[in-house]
């Protein structure tokens, strides 16, 4: 067959790989960019005095468990890769609260973090999270629709886990992968799963999600990658000398008048015995079949511009939004926790007033009291919140050679024009309870009217999502290609508690029952703490000592704010 393949993204490129290699079916791909391979994006960064070098902005990271298709394609074309870190750290407020992920010394970066309630708070949900939330998965048939905000709520997790280490809430519609740039209405009912983990995780197709999204499907992602173990979790691996290297090898086999950059589809006509595409100039081809390796919302308007478009393609593809993301190629550091200590592979900041967000300078932003409305603050945490990735650490690029190598999602503030090389957009599907449950539609329309769908949408939108979609695709009729390993699921089985598991429950059940009851004594240990750092901070007022005021009113912040969320529960 002549088959044309709209997208030249990581599924599109599956598709091709397979079909040119595996089969006798001629490959034509158009891509509407100018550049081969979607999200995969890798660009030279040099700055003077300093070593040259290639850095990925858009798809960084892979691991074994999670990539099993992936991993074992790259393997196969010889694709040489790296062991890399999946560290993470907060700051929020350009340093008023930091933390890392990688040991006590992250963890304490702040001498400060050792008198936070909320953070030691913090810890233990994790543990309390990361032991419990398998429960859910072990009782899938019971749980029925039950949200991710009902089950934290019933379950009494902390602000402190919620915010700093998960979540934060944002508006409905909420929204799964993506980075916002708008801000939130003050008034805003809704929440949404953001935080260091959900972002570094869904960076590649950056992750976000409501709180009312079903808790199954959370828990789930989290448990197949590993999120929920404390030791055993598989190491991270990135491609030696950029991810461009697999697109390359794929490419090299397709002749230079199959590749079509630089040219649009706009429609998509179903013919009897063909397909018809229409590119934005208005040029016509005809091919027995097409692949739309493309995003949902792009599919369902080439297909609505074709002049017809299914009720079935119309439920399958019309659920879904997607969102566009800025990622900026810098070394500018204002963009990095103001600790080095903090400094992780994925740096995800935070600002609690738009203000202190849209300071190009990073001026000091004033703390939020207790008075002021929980819902106000956190919408207003949400206006201001990026992730720089350290591609120093994450591709081995010593810092000695090439200086700061910074990749910054959606920048609250310009990086300095003198320290940026480029800035990209790259767009993320944003995946609600809705698009979500519109996923098992696909198999209705999936090679109706000569038509066939790819797409990391298909699944949680990673890399190798739409690898797998691609490889399910053209494995199946009327492609039928061998290829060179079976397609495996990127799915654990949950396992049974062994008893050491056993023992931390029991351990962790009885220390939560602990703090429950111990809520009227606590109420007394805030009240005294809250006095005793009023009078430090006069002291320290009095004395001009600057610093120590700003650090002894955040943790005053911290500690009213915890009795506040204690009374909220």
């Amino acid at each position: 067959m002549r088959i044309a393949i709209v997208g030249s993204g990581v599924s599109g490129l599956g598709a091709t790989w397979l079909l040119k290699e595996y089969s006798g079916h001629e490959v034509n791909i158009y891509e509407k960019g100018d550049y081969p391979g979607g999200h995969t994006h890798t660009v030279k960064f040099g700055r003077l005095g300093k070593k040259s070098c290639d850095v990925d902005t858009g798809f960084i990271v892979l691991n074994p468990v999670t990539y099993p298709n992936f991993l074992r394609f790259l393997r196969h074309i010889n694709i040489p890769l790296l062991e890399t870190e999946m560290t993470f750290s907060v700051s929020r407020n350009r340093g008023e609260f930091e933390w890392a992920g990688e040991g006590l010394g992250g963890l304490f970066c702040q001498i400060t973090n050792l008198f936070n309630p909320r953070l030691y708070r913090m810890v233990f949900d994790v543990l309390r999270f990361n032991v419990f939330a398998k429960d859910l998965l072990r009782a899938e048939e019971t749980i029925g629709k039950m949200s991710i905000g009902e089950y934290l709520e019933r379950e009494g997790y902390g602000d402190g886990f919620k915010e700093d280490y998960l979540l934060v809430r944002a508006h409905p519609p909420a929204v799964y992968l993506p980075y916002p740039r708008s801000p939130v209405p003050p008034d805003s009912r809704g929440l949404a799963v953001y935080g260091p983990m959900t972002a570094a995780i869904w960076s590649t197709a950056a992750d976000q999600a409501a709180l009312d999204f079903p808790a199954l499907t959370l828990i789930r992602f989290f448990h197949n990658h590993h999120l929920l173990q404390l030791t055993g979790k598989p190491k991270w691996l990135t491609v030696q000398g950029g991810a461009k290297k697999y697109v390359d090898a794929i490419l090299s086999k397709v002749p230079k008048e199959n590749l079509h950059l630089n040219t649009e589809i706009t429609a998509v006509r179903s013919l009897p015995n063909g397909v018809e595409l229409t590119e934005a100039g208005g040029a016509k081809h005809i091919y027995d079949h097409v692949i739309l390796a493309t995003h949902s919302d792009t599919t369902l308007a080439m297909l609505r511009a074709g002049g017809e478009a299914t009720m079935q393609e119309e439920k399958a593809l019309g659920s879904w939004s997607w969102s566009k993301n800025e990622a900026v190629l810098h070394w500018d550091e204002r963009l990095m926790p103001t600790r080095r200590r903090a400094y992780s592979a994925w740096n995800y900041l935070t600002s609690t007033s738009a203000s202190s967000a849209a300071s190009k300078e990073g001026a000091k932003s004033t703390s939020p009291s207790s008075s002021v409305d929980t819902r106000r603050r956190v919408a207003d945490i949400y206006f201001a919140r990026c992730s720089t990735y350290d591609m120093n650490i994450l591709q081995h690029l010593p810092e000695s050679k090439h200086g700061p190598v910074l990749v910054t999602l959606n920048p609250p503030f310009p990086p300095d024009p003198h320290k940026t090389l480029g800035r990209w957009t790259y767009t993320h599907p944003m995946m609600t309870a809705e698009s979500v449950s519109s996923q098992p539609l696909l198999p209705s329309i999936q090679n109706k009217r000569h038509i066939s769908y790819a797409g990391a949408w298909t699944k949680y939108g990673f890399h190798e999502d739409g690898f797998t979609s691609a490889m399910r695709l053209v494995t199946a009729p009327p492609f039928s290609v061998k290829p060179p390993f079976p397609v495996l699921p990127a799915h654990r089985a949950v396992e049974k508690t062994d008893m050491v598991e056993e023992m931390l429950r029991a351990v962790l059940g009885a220390m939560q029952m602990v703090l429950m009851n111990a809520e009227p004594v606590w109420q007394w240990v805030v009240v005294l703490a809250v006095v005793v750092l009023g009078l430090v901070g006069n002291l320290a007022e009095a004395l001009r000592l600057e610093p120590v005021v700003n650090e002894v009113e955040r943790l005053r912040v911290c500690w009213e704010g915890n009795e506040e969320s204690r009374k909220r529960r």
